[in-house]
């Protein structure tokens, strides 16, 4: 759903993007992730269990491994999220998170060690309000202590999603990064999901970077009943460097 996805996030993506909203529908869920970087000739590999039915305060705990030879990008990548509610309308997360990666290869030897690697721990937040049952609101923080990578920017970021009903989510959100250059540059965009008979999520996104002038598609398909659900998902830069991203999940419900 490009950057649309975030204010209406739950379960095992809201502790990547919006740990406020672990909270919302009192599940248990495992996940395994496969993401394939075209562009960093890399693959991801990683897990997450997200629980928030077990008490009133939800909890989750992700890890992903990158594998990746010359020219690729190796390392590790773990998050552990806590997320409170307020009241029905509003909760609050934190998720820390601990990465350690670089690019592999002679040829990125002699760039600054913030254009090459990643390392340290770091903190995201995260405020989830609902106003009215169709609207979600977000704002938050990411990468909050800065480990001087661009790998892990520090960023500022806010949206709404809008759900008609069981059908159709709407979202878009706003992202102001604080860290990679020398001045605050913005990446706007939106996404749908139609949910085809309670089973078949469609998805469509859009991205635009403001310093790179870069524009980025993404389509995602999926299934999903009350025991599993799979997730297939393609992000394609519109020219530029032609960054490549595809990703597959697979989640198990636990009742």
């Amino acid at each position: 759903m490009g950057t649309g996805a975030r204010a209406s996030s739950l379960s095992t993506s809201a502790l990547a993007y919006n740990p406020a909203a672990l909270v919302v529908g009192r599940v248990y869920h495992i996940e395994g992730l496969v993401d394939y970087m075209a562009d960093m000739k890399t693959v991801a590999l990683g897990g997450t269990i997200v629980d928030s039915s077990t008490s009133r305060m939800s909890a989750g705990v992700s890890f992903r491994g990158f594998l990746g030879g010359q020219g690729g990008f190796g390392g590790i990548d773990g998050r552990v999220g806590l997320a409170f509610p307020l009241s029905e309308a509003i909760s609050l997360g934190l998720s820390g998170r601990y990465i350690n990666a670089d690019r592999k290869g002679d040829g990125f030897a002699a760039l600054p060690e913030r254009l090459r690697s990643v390392e340290g721990f770091t903190l995201d937040a995260s405020l989830r309000i609902v106003p009215v049952p169709i609207l979600m609101l977000y704002g938050g923080g990411y990468n909050l202590i800065s480990l001087d990578s661009v790998y892990a920017p520090r960023t500022l970021g806010g949206g709404a999603s809008v759900a008609l009903g069981s059908i159709a989510v709407l979202g878009a959100d706003v992202l102001v990064d604080m860290s990679s250059y020398d001045h605050a540059t913005v990446t706007v965009g939106g996404g749908v999901e139609l949910f085809l008979a309670q089973v078949v999520p469609i998805r469509a996104g859009y991205i635009y970077d403001a310093w790179r002038e870069q524009h980025t598609l993404s389509l995602g398909l999926g299934y999903t009943d009350r025991a599993v659900g799979l997730d297939l998902s393609l992000r394609q830069d519109l020219g530029g460097v032609g960054d490549t991203r595809v990703l597959g999940a697979f989640r198990f419900f636990v009742h």
